[in-house]
């Protein structure tokens, strides 16, 4: 316990570095966007940059097949204990399981080739993305290629593309 603690510790120190960082670079890229704008002789040719978006793929990993990943390689969870407009994961739950979440005003989500059934579904917390109507997490102590929190607390389990029949849960509508 003290181990993931420390490792969540860490974690948001990380994420406010982060967050500090990205703050005082933004405003020197616009101000970089705007100078190549004059220098092409038109501030009026200088198109907005498209919102960035959430990127879905797959990956596959022993045991487990292939599953979904989010961009950085982390697997995707889904939580049974979730029912439409009661979340089961709030609180600290949120620390260990962060949702994977789209940037602010954004709606749509990215997918690889041959992936289906993503959505967005709002929750506490924004607009979460979603498979097979099924709000999508990662695990604090997984890294990439890892599935570490499948079938934690009989209520978590890893978005698996090729699930036998016997084997799939419904999902609830989430809109």
């Amino acid at each position: 316990m003290k181990e993931l603690r420390e490792r969540v510790s860490n974690e948001q120190r990380r994420s406010r570095h982060l967050k500090v960082r990205a703050s005082l670079i933004a405003p020197l890229l616009a101000a970089s966007g705007a100078l190549a704008g004059l220098a092409a002789g038109s501030l009026a040719s200088t198109a907005p940059a498209a919102a960035s978006s959430v990127l879905v793929k797959t990956a596959t990993v022993p045991k487990y097949g292939k599953i979904l990943v989010n961009a950085s390689g982390l697997a995707l969870y889904y939580d049974t204990a979730n029912k439409p407009g009661k979340w089961a994961c709030t609180g600290n739950c949120l620390t260990a399981w962060p949702p994977l979440l789209l940037p602010k005003g954004q709606a749509k989500v990215s997918a690889a080739p041959g992936i289906m059934g993503l959505s967005a579904v709002k929750c506490p917390q924004g607009m979460q993305v979603a498979w097979e109507n099924k709000p999508l997490y990662t695990f604090i102590k997984d890294s990439a290629g890892t599935v570490k929190g499948q079938g934690l607390g009989n209520v978590w389990y890893v978005a698996q593309l090729k699930v036998s029949a016997t084997a799939t849960t419904k999902g609830g509508s989430w809109a």
